[in-house]
């Protein structure tokens, strides 16, 4: 694990390529990962995995990687992709969405975009924690250090609660998922858990992942559409 963390921008634009890696795969997206990973190569406190990700998107095509996105999250669901779906609870589950949905909603995010997913998919998560970065970066900027503290403070509180639960699991399982999760996911897969555990150690949070075992949601196929993977932020 590196000892040097990354800037502000190079975090949102690590938690932003993971987001669009675990977003339904494009012609587009595939093309930013390619220009952030490029990009981010070599910076300061980058990890080293986004090197492995930067040569594999290279060597796939949108393509393959839509057999290997299906795969993985789609038909029998391999690797569960939303938060809910890692909790026994049902009750819990219903809240963890709700809560996960306030975040959004306490930044005037709405839930649409091209991603169509529920708030607690992955790549939600995931670009929420990059849109934080940012509105940090932005308040301090600005002289607004109440404001900056608040959104760090936001942020913390996102990631003990939510992202920093489950997401740990949901890596683990997408690099141990076989040949059929082909070598982008894997490789994003190792740099998600590098990110988010230098994140949490950054930070000084302690958060016991949860674990493997869950259930799907019936929920799972409903087409719920996602704003923080498919659209800039206000």
């Amino acid at each position: 694990m590196t000892t040097l963390a990354p800037p502000a921008t190079a975090r949102s634009a690590l938690f932003r390529l993971l987001a669009l890696g675990f977003a339904p795969p494009s012609a587009e997206t595939l093309a930013e990962i390619e220009g952030l990973a490029d990009a981010l190569a070599g910076l300061p406190g980058v990890p080293a995995e986004v090197e492995d990700v930067r040569r594999s998107a290279r060597a796939t095509g949108v393509e393959s990687l839509a057999g290997a996105y299906q795969w993985l999250f789609g038909g029998s669901v391999r690797v569960a992709p939303y938060e809910g779906s890692y909790e026994r609870d049902p009750i819990r589950q219903g809240r963890q969405l709700a809560d996960v949905a306030g975040f959004y909603r306490a930044f005037g995010a709405e839930a649409h975009g091209p991603a169509s997913e529920r708030p607690d998919h992955a790549g939600c998560e995931l670009e929420f924690l990059s849109f934080l970065e940012l509105r940090a970066l932005a308040a301090a900027e600005a002289g607004d250090e109440a404001g900056a503290a608040l959104v760090e403070e936001i942020a913390g509180t996102f990631l003990y609660d939510h992202a920093g639960r489950w997401l740990p699991t949901f890596f683990a399982q997408v690099r141990d998922a076989g040949a059929g999760g082909a070598p982008f996911y894997r490789a994003l897969a190792a740099l998600g858990e590098r990110v988010l555990a230098e994140e949490l150690a950054r930070r000084g949070l302690e958060v016991t992942p949860v674990p493997a075992e869950r259930r799907r949601l019936a929920v799972e196929g409903d087409a719920f559409e996602c704003g923080p993977a498919g659209q800039a932020w206000p």
